[in-house]
């Protein structure tokens, strides 16, 4: 019968320090695959809570810009009477129950009631959005999402047309007050502060409408994000699960190799 030959002391000790080795990534690799798979479902609860957000906040700000579009349609509307009834009051200014009719005290109240609520609205428009760029910016941290952000010159310019326009119309309604107080020379400052605003609302109606159509944009790009996700991930989780599953079965192959060999050894 053939004689095996005992193994040496450090061949011993190092089949025994690789089958301990080998044991301890085994249960690590195992406890990572299982972790994978929980990972998995968490990450994707967290990015439909992140998509979630991303797109109510999106929904609130075109909601806002909605109304906001509206104040200024209704304020074009209030400065194209302004301007019409100046166009037909300079044709005759003393004739006063003409100024009446065409320009009653009560719209000039109107115009002034409908600037302050677009700007009220267009405060809370940017608070809208200014929280939407905050979680923006929490959701491009994490890996491979490129979501667009809204431009928030854009946001900026359009307050800024907003609060000049504010300006505006106190200076409209003031020559018309003027001119209700006898100064006929306003009524072409009037028509002249009247053309200004409404080309200052047909900017601000632009501006608004670039940012919708970011905000637009972001809700599209969140709902296709919030559906691929899933998918991304089990791709990903499958992957890294076959390249755990090998090398399981590379630490099985080492244990058993070196256990047979310190098994021969007592032999």
């Amino acid at each position: 019968m053939e004689q095996v030959e005992p193994i040496s002391t450090g061949r011993r000790v190092w089949a025994i320090t690789a089958i301990i080795m080998s044991v301890l990534v085994l249960l690590l690799v195992i406890a990572g695959t299982a972790g994978i798979w929980v990972g998995r479902n968490k990450a994707i609860q967290a990015n439909n809570a992140l998509m979630d957000g991303v797109y109510e906040l999106s929904a609130a700000g075109r909601n806002g810009a909605q109304r906001l579009d509206e104040g200024i349609a209704e304020i074009q509307g209030f400065v194209s009477e302004v301007e019409s009834a100046f166009d037909t009051i300079s044709q005759d200014i003393s004739d006063k129950g003409l100024v009446m009719t065409l320009l009653p005290e009560e719209k000039e109240q109107n115009i002034v009631e409908t600037a302050e609520n677009i700007t009220e609205t267009v405060g809370q428009l940017l608070s809208t959005v200014e929280s939407a760029l905050n979680l923006y910016r929490t959701v491009n941290e994490i890996p491979f999402i490129n979501l667009p952000e809204v431009d928030e010159n854009k946001v900026q310019t359009l307050a800024g047309d907003i609060q000049e326009i504010q300006a505006r119309i106190e200076s409209l309604v003031a020559d018309i007050q003027e001119f209700r107080q006898g100064a006929a020379s306003k009524v072409a400052e009037v028509s002249a502060v009247a053309g200004q605003v409404n080309q200052r609302l047909e900017q601000a109606s632009q501006d608004l409408s670039d940012l919708d159509s970011d905000l637009e944009t972001l809700q599209t790009r969140s709902a296709e994000w919030k559906a691929a996700f899933p998918t991304i991930t089990a791709i990903a989780a499958l992957v890294l699960t076959v390249i755990f599953a090998w090398t399981i079965y590379g630490m099985v192959v080492v244990i058993r190799k070196h256990w047979e060999e310190l098994n021969a050894g007592k032999k």
